[in-house]
């Protein structure tokens, strides 16, 4: 139900999903009203696809969606105080709620973090962030840890 509810409520068109966190998100598409297209990152089962397939009009495979995407990008200007993030909480005291991170605040916590009196994050280490993403944005160590040079090690399943 707050999965639904948090994708309606940001307005989310398009979701990216690792098929192991398929059968978490089926029951709430039905909640999703505004999403248009569903991307899956890894092997659906068949019976996945087929329910996929039924609710959701535009279904691709993610390497697929980007192997055939040029090799280059036109980067676009963006306002530095524009959206660059969203995270919502669990919605534990009522509906969830959200807080977007602008690009300039993102930045400016990751130059933050790589300091020697918070995360003293270099070239020199590697990193395992703990913390999901989807909870402060990893405390903001995934992008000191890429700002700074460190080789970012992010776990999947087992």
């Amino acid at each position: 139900e707050q999965l639904g509810y948090i994708a309606s409520h940001a307005g989310d068109k398009i979701i990216i999903v690792d098929a192991s966190l398929l059968d978490t998100l089926l029951p709430a598409l039905p909640l999703m009203p505004e999403l248009a297209a569903l991307v899956i990152a890894g092997d659906p089962t068949d019976a996945q696809l087929a329910e996929v397939s039924r609710l959701v009009p535009n279904v691709s495979a993610y390497e697929l969606l980007v192997n055939s995407q040029p090799t280059t990008f036109a980067w676009p200007v963006l306002d530095e105080h524009s959206a660059a993030a969203m995270c919502y909480t669990s919605g534990t005291t009522g509906d969830p709620k959200g807080v977007v991170y602008s690009h300039r605040s993102v930045y400016l916590h990751a130059l933050a973090v790589c300091t020697a009196n918070v995360a003293g994050i270099s070239s020199r280490d590697r990193v395992l962030p703990i913390v999901p993403m989807f909870h402060v944005n990893a405390w903001g160590i995934p992008y000191a840890s890429l700002m700074a040079g460190a080789t970012l090690i992010l776990p999947g399943p087992p």
